[in-house]
């Protein structure tokens, strides 16, 4: 029987397209929102330290969101995201929680490729919805693989989310 370039497809396991879809090196940013929702059009991406100069905080049902200047760009970012530096405030890192494992594949059944130690910095890509749990893809000392979502947080962040 011949297979169907779709059906081809088809029989691909769904953990490979994953981690092929993410074999790009990854990296912590923020989105910058053209308004205070998490719909609004992203109209730039602020890296992970960089520095912004906070505008307002919204209250009331905005509560969770923050207009920022970066560069000559203004927009939203979610409030979790900022950690102040100095006198300045950033886009903060990611960090572990505590000790956790780097997963080959999003999920307790693959390899751990190394376990991670409690407040490392991690580059933090996108996530996947598992069995009780979401695993976001993390690049650690070179080492790419995904992680529980739980076990990540911004570091220093001003309004924890």
């Amino acid at each position: 029987m011949r297979l169907t370039p779709l059906l081809r497809l088809a029989a691909v396991p769904a953990a490979f397209l994953a981690t092929a879809a993410f074999a790009a090196p990854v990296s912590s940013p923020a989105n910058l929102r053209s308004g205070p929702y998490p719909r609004s059009p992203v109209i730039a991406t602020i890296p992970a330290g960089a520095d912004v100069t906070v505008l307002n905080c919204g209250g009331g049902w905005r509560r969770d969101w923050c207009k920022v200047a970066y560069g000559q760009t203004k927009g939203y970012v979610a409030a979790g995201v900022l950690a102040p530096s100095g006198n300045n405030v950033i886009i903060a890192p990611v960090v572990t929680t505590e000790l956790a494992n780097l997963y080959k594949g999003p999920g307790v059944k693959y390899p751990v490729i190394e376990a991670v130690p409690g407040g490392a910095r991690v580059n933090k890509g996108g996530c996947v919805a598992g069995w009780q749990t979401r695993w976001c893809q993390v690049n650690y000392d070179g080492k790419v693989g995904y992680m529980m979502e739980n076990l990540l947080q911004r570091e220093g962040e001003l309004f924890p989310m």
